[in-house]
């Protein structure tokens, strides 16, 4: 099986950081050397705050009255878990763009729902997208992250020029992002009023 991280850490860092018009100060929860590698080719960076997954929602609050425009969550640990998204989203400016890891919404839709659905009660833009996980013959495995933004809408919004224009990626461009946005029929009747665009 051929493992595709370096995928998994594109979609997470480039989706949101093109989402938002100006990125300057970014949260990242575990994932640190990833996502820092993802992250070093912007220049308009000013902060990267970096914290790990051990004793997560303390931390966040030791951060104070710290404001973020990105939060970066490379763990699926918190995304059922209200009280880290509260301490999250008071660490976020008004326009805040969250990526984070979710259940796959086709094949663990209950946990998905519950997922969408305790961020939908924060943000008023809770959407899903789409990553190749692995390879395994000819068989690609995808699995699911959560875009919530309270201001920035990941397709609407997109800045084309940063997207298309940045070096290094390998994987990641603008096609890329408005696609994996795109859902089934089923699945988009299914979560009708969940997923929030």
């Amino acid at each position: 099986m051929e493992n595709l991280d370096f995928i998994k850490s594109e979609m997470l860092t480039h989706i949101p950081f093109n989402t938002h018009a100006n990125p300057s100060r970014v949260l990242v929860v575990n994932g640190a050397k990833r996502i820092g590698k993802e992250l070093e080719k912007y220049n308009i960076i000013e902060e990267i705050t970096h914290i790990d997954n051990i004793d997560t929602i303390s931390k966040l609050k030791e951060l104070g009255a710290k404001k973020y425009d990105l939060a970066i969550v490379s763990t699926p640990e918190y995304t059922n878990n209200r009280e880290f998204w509260i301490e999250l989203t008071k660490l976020l400016d008004q326009k805040g763009v969250v990526s984070i890891e979710m259940s796959n919404i086709i094949t663990k839709k209950d946990a998905a729902k519950d997922e969408l659905k305790l961020a939908g009660a924060i943000y008023p833009i809770v959407m899903p997208y789409r990553y190749d996980k692995a390879i395994d013959g000819d068989i690609v495995t995808s699995e699911y992250l959560m875009l919530a933004s309270r201001f920035y809408h990941p397709t609407a919004d997109i800045n084309l020029q940063r997207a298309d224009l940045t070096d290094g990626f390998a994987y990641y461009n603008s096609d890329i992002a408005i696609a994996s946005f795109s859902v089934p029929a089923f699945i988009y009747n299914e979560y009708l009023g969940i997923i929030k665009r």
